[in-house]
């Protein structure tokens, strides 16, 4: 309260020397006028009825809150019961899924080695079949060098009826 009286002082006297109103001054210190505080309710008349009517809407309140709680435990037990369902069905899925890329892998070792097994018997085959014809073709040489030695000895021609042939 004082500082209210000392604030206003200046404004006062300014007023009363017919100075500049705290209208025109915008530095002026103007009073606070807060509005007075609302009056109290009137206290209120309690009837046996209005007792009555907060009782049951009391009792309504809790029953709503309690049927609300149940009903949201029991979802939660359904869920959790969901979710370990959920969990089982996957580790089984994921394990049959295992089960069938290792058998797959198996099977993928298997032709793997099978192909590599019939690659190697052709290379030994192609291998062997290479050595036969090298082995005739030095034959037939052998022979026509024969024949061609033959023929130098006794002067004879080849000609296309030989019984020299080879």
């Amino acid at each position: 309260m004082v500082a209210k009286e000392t604030a206003t002082a200046p404004i006062d006297a300014a007023a009363e020397q017919g100075g500049e109103s705290p209208e025109a001054n915008p530095l002026a210190i103007v009073r606070s006028e807060d509005p007075p505080p609302p009056p109290p309710p009137p206290p209120r008349q309690i009837s046996a009825e209005s007792t009555r009517k907060e009782e049951v809407e009391s009792k309504i309140t809790a029953w709503e809150a309690e049927e609300v709680a149940r009903i949201t435990n029991r979802f939660q037990r359904q869920k959790a019961i969901i979710d370990g369902w959920e969990g089982e069905q996957v580790d089984s899925a994921n394990a049959w899924l295992k089960k069938i890329e290792r058998k797959l892998e198996e099977k993928r070792a298997k032709a793997l080695e099978k192909m590599q097994n019939e690659v190697a018997v052709a290379r030994q085959k192609a291998d062997e079949r290479k050595a036969e014809a090298e082995a005739k073709r030095e034959e037939k040489l052998g022979k026509v060098m024969d024949i061609a030695r033959v023929m130098k000895v006794f002067g004879r021609d080849p000609s296309k009826r030989s019984f020299f042939k080879p």
